[in-house]
């Protein structure tokens, strides 16, 4: 593509040009309708899988003035949202009422790990579990010269196996007891699902698949990349009609950023908004590196959360002693209540490996 093109192509985009598309990974709603209907599944629920953030929102906004329908809203709890992302989904749930609308707004999380992410870090932590659901930063030990250099990142395996998957799971549980069936039974042949998932334009990256890996019957659809519509584009539609506009994450999320690299998702507004949070983020962003360290695990590389693979400590270290000192003793309490729940769920006959 020539630069004048690219340019052109930057300041209307088109998802019909991008690769994407041409090649069949991302499907418009249309033919995924289309699709499901040539298999016998004419009875099609339409699911808006609810972040809390701001596309999700811009969705959910468009469902409430009647331009999109959607059957099923669902939030998937990952366990580490800041507060203020669940104030934001509780907000969204008032709206919901003031407009009238009666859609079912359900609320769910992994189906094994229901206490999310923190469950599974401190599973990661405490015993032989080797999976690891999270995109963080990697660094290299050169056995030979004893130089540490960036690699990689981990897969975002979390956005998966915390939020998409479980609003699956939900989303049949609800169909099937509408339809006075048993969770193990068998869809029926005629019922499908288009899940709407709130990746923007410039996300479009992110999209692998349409067809469900768990269920046949179940089609991903991204909207916002149908109607061209980016993130900053979703922002200003909330800012313009006076709606919430913190962006979706966890707290102690990868993506968080600072200084020239902010988008949105930072860890001032963590240091700010929740600092107890930050807490935690410091203290798996340690405890991760001193796992490692044992060669008990399958990964090898050194993880950080930190985009500049420092220790979170290390970048923030004024705050982290500001903020450890006010509440230190609710970390300590935090960290020795997850212990005993780790022990008691997943280790209930021997000694936590790390203790």
């Amino acid at each position: 593509m020539q630069p004048e093109q690219l340019e052109l192509f930057e300041i209307a985009p088109d998802y019909r040009d991008h690769k994407k598309y041409r090649d069949g990974i991302f499907r418009t709603k249309a033919q995924l309708k289309e699709e499901l209907q040539q298999l016998g599944r004419d009875r099609i629920y339409h699911v808006l899988s609810f972040g809390g953030g701001t596309q999700s929102a811009h969705l959910l906004e468009q469902h409430l003035q009647g331009l999109i329908h959607y059957d099923y809203i669902i939030f998937s709890d990952t366990g580490a949202e800041p507060q203020f992302i669940h104030e934001q989904v509780a907000w969204w749930q008032q709206r919901q009422r003031a407009c009238g609308n009666s859609t079912p707004f359900l609320i769910t999380h992994h189906s094994s790990m229901e206490r999310g992410l923190e469950e599974m870090l401190m599973r990661y932590i405490h015993t032989e579990y080797q999976r690891f659901q999270m995109p963080v930063y990697c660094s290299t030990l050169d056995p030979a010269t004893g130089e540490i250099k960036a690699a990689g990142m981990m897969p975002r395996q979390c956005t998966v196996d915390f939020k998409i998957v479980p609003v699956k799971q939900a989303a049949r549980r609800a169909v099937m007891d509408l339809h006075g069936l048993g969770y193990r039974q068998q869809m029926p042949d005629n019922i499908g699902f288009i899940i709407d998932i709130g990746f923007s334009y410039d996300e479009i990256r992110r999209i692998n698949t349409s067809q469900s890996p768990q269920f046949k019957y179940v089609r991903l659809a991204y909207p916002l990349v149908e109607q061209n519509e980016t993130t900053a584009n979703s922002i200003r539609f909330l800012e313009d009609n006076g709606f919430p506009t913190r962006r979706s994450r966890c707290y102690l999320c990868p993506f968080n950023c600072d200084g020239v690299r902010d988008i949105g998702m930072d860890w001032d507004e963590i240091i700010e908004s929740e600092p107890l949070s930050f807490l935690k983020a410091c203290y798996f962003d340690r405890v991760l590196r001193e796992v490692q360290q044992t060669g008990s695990k399958i990964m090898r590389s050194i993880p950080y959360l930190h985009y500049s693979r420092r220790p979170l400590i290390e970048v923030y270290t004024a705050e982290y002693e500001r903020i450890s000192a006010e509440y230190g003793a609710e970390l300590v309490e935090w960290v020795s209540s997850w212990e005993a729940a780790i022990r008691e769920k997943w280790n209930p006959d021997e000694q936590l490996i790390r203790a």
